[in-house]
C-alpha cells in the first residue's frame, strides 16, 4: 500500500543577510535550504514534545452578569490564574507577552466576530516592539501580560448565540491552549524575543502600578 503525502508550500520571508549567511552554511554543508528548514521544524518539535511541563495549570474563573443600558454587550468577567511548570521561574511568565485569542467566524459573505475577550487595562502591553493588535479589525490592543500570574479578562457578546456552557468552554479552550503553547515555545527558545518584556521594561512598567491593589483589581 502505498502511503500519499501531500506536503505544504509556505512563502517566509527572511532578512537578506541573515538568509545569505545560513544558505552558504546549509549548501556548503552539502544539503538545500529548504532540507535545513524542515530539520529545524522536526527538531523543535520533538523539544516541545519533551519539555518538562509538570506543575503546569491554568484555571479560569467566570462571572457573568446582567448586561446594563451603557454596555449591554458586557456579560461578564474571567479570571486565568497560571500556576508556571517548574521550569519557568515565576518572575519570568509575568514578562511573556500573551496575545488574547480572537473568536473569528466565516458568516458567508465576511468574517463576523460573536463574541470578543478583552484585557483589563493595567495587562496591556502598549510599548513599541512588543505591542500586538488584530490584524482582522482595529481595536484596542491584544498583547497582554500577566500580574501575579493572573489575568483579567472582560466578556463581549456581539449575539453569537452560546449558551454560557458553550462560551465558557469555548473560551477555557482558547486560552488554555494560547497560554500552554507560548510557555512551551519559551521554554524550547523558540519564542520571539518581542513576545518577552525585558527586565528593565517590565520593572518600569510596573514602577506606575500600585502592587498593593492589584488584588482589589483584580476581583471579578
Amino acid at each position: 500500500m502505498i502511503e500519499s503525502k501531500v506536503k505544504k508550500a509556505i512563502s517566509v520571508r527572511f532578512d537578506p543577510v541573515d538568509y545569505s549567511s545560513y544558505s552558504a552554511m546549509v549548501e556548503d554543508a552539502g544539503f538545500s535550504v529548504s532540507d535545513g528548514l524542515r530539520q529545524l521544524v522536526a527538531e523543535k518539535l520533538r523539544q516541545a514534545d519533551e519539555v518538562d511541563m509538570a506543575g503546569f495549570s491554568v484555571t479560569c474563573h467566570f462571572r457573568w452578569k446582567t448586561p446594563d443600558v451603557a454596555f449591554p454587550e458586557h456579560i461578564g468577567n474571567m479570571l486565568v490564574s497560571v500556576t508556571p511548570p517548574r521550569g519557568l521561574p515565576v518572575d519570568i511568565l509575568q514578562r511573556l507577552i500573551f496575545v488574547i485569542p480572537e473568536f473569528w467566524v466565516d458568516s458567508g459573505s465576511s468574517l463576523v466576530e460573536p463574541f470578543r475577550l478583552d484585557s483589563a487595562y493595567f495587562h496591556r502591553v502598549t510599548e513599541e516592539g512588543y505591542v500586538r493588535t488584530s490584524a482582522k479589525t482595529s481595536r484596542n490592543v491584544m498583547s497582554f501580560h500577566l500580574l501575579k500570574s493572573r489575568w483579567r479578562v472582560a466578556i463581549f457578546d456581539y449575539g453569537c448565540g452560546c449558551t454560557i456552557e458553550e462560551l465558557e468552554a469555548r473560551i477555557q479552550a482558547a486560552v488554555t491552549s494560547h497560554i500552554t503553547q507560548t510557555i512551551r515555545c519559551y521554554l524550547i527558545g523558540h519564542l520571539p524575543a518581542s513576545r518577552v518584556l525585558p527586565e528593565e521594561l517590565y520593572n518600569e512598567m510596573m514602577s506606575y502600578r500600585d502592587e498593593s491593589t492589584l488584588d482589589q483589581m483584580m476581583t471579578i
